[in-house]
């Protein structure tokens, strides 16, 4: 009797995980690598910052092959489909792209289940891709989660560096001690 009961109760636990399926983002301007490669990298933040199960990509990639999906011309309601095959109870989908010299992210958790957005953010960077990747991906993970992100310095020595000298320069001006050009 107590096996039973044992057995129904992580049943029911097993049932209540909640899993997430991270879909590949649509690409609005970059290079299709770049992308993947970014979408890899908030799957790995995800599991870093997240309790919740994360689908593996190379699962997502078995259901479309095995249902005949194709990712072109798969919309959102598509993608909650088939996170819903997946066995994920939300599911995140989005974009990343660059408008001008400005890298930008827009990204949504769905209940898979109501179609009911959950959590949606944005994140733009004036800094490159490399930034994108090492910081960008990992605050939005954060906050995809809710949580509030750790404090990360965007290191981008050489804007930095003009500031400070530019900054020094305009001091020494206001001071009298250097010449204005």
């Amino acid at each position: 009797m107590r096996t039973t009961i044992l057995s129904i109760f992580l049943f029911s636990l097993a049932i209540c995980e909640t899993t997430i399926a991270v879909f590949d983002f649509s690409n609005n301007g970059l290079s299709n690598n770049e992308v993947l490669t970014l979408t890899d990298r908030l799957r790995t933040e995800l599991v870093r910052v997240s309790v919740k199960k994360i689908v593996e990509r190379s699962k997502i990639d078995d259901i479309l092959k095995e249902q005949k999906f194709q990712m072109s011309g798969c919309v959102d309601e598509c993608l909650i489909e088939i996170g819903k095959m997946l066995g994920a109870n939300s599911v995140v989908i989005g974009s990343i792209g660059k408008v001008g010299n400005v890298y930008t992210i827009s990204a949504r958790m769905v209940n898979a289940e109501s179609g009911e957005i959950l959590q949606a953010i944005s994140y733009d960077s004036d800094y490159d891709i490399g930034n994108l990747l090492k910081y960008g991906m990992k605050e939005c993970a954060y906050r995809l989660m809710d949580k509030k992100p750790p404090k990360m310095r965007n290191l981008n020595y050489k804007k930095q560096l003009l500031r400070a000298v530019l900054g020094y320069s305009g001091y020494l001006i206001v001071l009298g001690l250097l010449p204005p050009s």
